[in-house]
């Protein structure tokens, strides 16, 4: 839910973000804190430590600024695979992440870029194919090699050359007209900041390379010898594509409604191990690749490093461990086992601190209305003369303390479910079983990990301050922006659709809410 746009004046440093953050925490009069999901910008990291001595100071809220700092998946893989295409040497790269850590949003991303190619010589400087060059010379040649080596996409012939057919459609309006009618596939442009903007077009460069290279000798003058693609350069396109598929699929993962942070560790377990296997096939004297090998070792540095960081946050390993699908089978399966026991303390100790009190068990049972699960009763329906009979011919039951630990959940076997994991633990019998568990699993399994929704908003509130609209305030941008987003999500129900513009009851968003557990905070 979507509860303020504020515009930031003057200073976007991370304090004076954190006193908007705090104006509103205080408007709506929330006082228990949850997580911040952000990119890996210092000012994320100074704007919560600003934001937890604010609201102990005014409002005597304890807030963790290190504990509850979720860093955007999407962000990560970005930097990785950046590092992946552009870095020279982890010098560079540990340069370019201090560069990209002094700001925020895109603006990091662009820094982080910029620093791995800052040293990078032009592209005159860099050598193509020997069999189009023979007239420089075998010496010339290989002192450009050398020149060149690991500088990024530049020093990458197969990428330099579709970078430069992509530009080259771009400002010709007549060859773009004949590249549609051979190819029938806009090929697209990449983007510096943005590693999928090279997936995308490598892409169709693959899936249409059959036009494509007959396209390129149709028009061989008109593109250059120098940037015709080779043989070689198709397989170094075709490895390329390979190697980045998989960080697109968890790309997509992570961005959806339905995601949650419980697939962040998996994932980063999954590519990191991409990572490794390919090292190894690359390493071996069939397939060797010393390119695919430095670029490998580049992006595993970044990805592992941010890995490692996940450590500060103990709710990735609660959330992995909530997961009726891993629980700590996973770690014993997956992880080192001098890993396991310090991240199972780590969530031992959010347990312990904030759910595992004596009395939430029945409060929470207070709140469960029970319903023969024979006679169901339709949501926003009275019950029955026959579901009231029933109910009162029940006996009561009480709920089990025992298995409504941390450790007795954990350490179970895992179970394939036919839901995702927060849809799982919302349910009645879930909620009536694990009264306190389910609520630390509902909280954190909630958290999103990527910064993905807040990105939508901001491109929303772009398009809501249009061309023809620039003289709309900030404030009516705000209203715009909360109003539909509550809309959008059923929090009011427009007057066309038979509501009153209000925030409405839940029993009447057409059954959709389950009300028979109230939120008892």
């Amino acid at each position: 839910m979507l509860l303020g746009l504020l515009e930031c004046p003057k200073d976007h440093s991370g304090k004076s973000q954190a006193g908007l953050i705090a104006d509103v925490l205080k408007r709506f009069g929330i006082r228990r804190m949850g997580y911040h999901t952000g990119d890996n910008a210092t000012s994320n990291n100074t704007c919560l430590e600003a934001l937890s001595e604010k609201l102990f100071n005014e409002r005597e809220i304890i807030f963790d600024p290190v504990r509850r700092r979720i860093r955007c998946f999407g962000h990560i893989i970005n930097l990785s695979l950046q590092a992946f295409l552009l870095a020279r040497s982890k010098e560079a790269l540990q340069a370019a992440l201090h560069a990209a850590g002094d700001v925020a949003g895109t603006q990091s991303v662009e820094n982080f870029s910029a620093a791995l190619g800052e040293s990078a010589p032009p592209a005159s400087d860099i050598p193509v194919d020997q069999t189009l060059e023979e007239s420089h010379g075998r010496q010339q040649r290989d002192r450009n090699a050398r020149r060149v080596e690991f500088s990024g996409w530049e020093g990458i012939g197969a990428l330099r050359k579709l970078h430069h057919l992509a530009v080259w459609l771009r400002n010709s309006p007549i060859h773009s007209d004949d590249w549609r009618e051979a190819v029938n596939r806009n090929l697209g442009i990449d983007n510096t900041t943005r590693w999928s903007s090279w997936y995308k077009i490598i892409s169709v460069a693959l899936d249409k390379k059959v036009q494509i290279v007959q396209f390129m000798v149709d028009h061989d003058k008109d593109i250059g010898l120098t940037n015709l693609l080779t043989g070689a350069d198709w397989d170094i396109l075709s490895k390329t594509h390979a190697f980045l598929q998989p960080f697109t699929e968890a790309t997509l993962i992570t961005e959806g409604d339905k995601a949650s942070i419980c697939s962040t560790l998996r994932l980063m377990d999954g590519l990191l191990s991409h990572f490794e296997k390919a090292k190894i096939h690359y390493s071996t004297p069939e397939f060797h690749d010393s390119r695919m090998l430095h670029s490998i070792e580049m992006g595993w540095f970044v990805l592992n490093k941010y890995y490692t960081m996940s450590e500060e946050a103990p709710v990735y390993v609660a959330a992995l461990l909530l997961d009726p699908r891993c629980r700590k089978a996973y770690l014993d399966k997956n992880w080192k086992s001098t890993w396991i026991n310090p991240a199972i303390a780590g969530v031992r100790q959010v347990w312990e601190e904030e759910y595992n009190i004596n009395n939430s068990v029945n409060d929470i049972d207070g709140d469960i209305v029970t319903t023969p699960e024979d006679t169901p009763v339709a949501p926003g329906k009275p019950p029955s003369q026959l579901q009231l009979l029933l109910q009162e011919m029940e006996v009561e039951t009480a709920v089990s303390t025992d298995s409504d630990n941390l450790e007795a959940f954990i350490n179970a076997p895992a179970i394939k479910i036919d839901c995702e994991p927060l849809e799982w633990w919302c349910r009645t019998e879930q909620r009536r079983q694990f009264p306190r568990l389910s609520r630390m699993a509902i909280d954190i399994l909630s958290i999103n990990p990527q910064s993905a929704e807040p990105e939508r908003t901001f491109s929303g509130a772009r398009r809501t301050a249009s061309w023809d609209r620039l003289s709309i305030s900030c404030e009516r941008i705000e209203e715009v922006e909360c109003l539909g987003n509550w809309m959008r999500n059923g929090h009011i129900v427009a007057s066309r659709d038979g509501g009153l513009g209000l925030v409405c009851d839940p029993d009447g968003v057409n059954g959709n809410v389950d009300t028979e557990i109230s939120d008892t905070e």
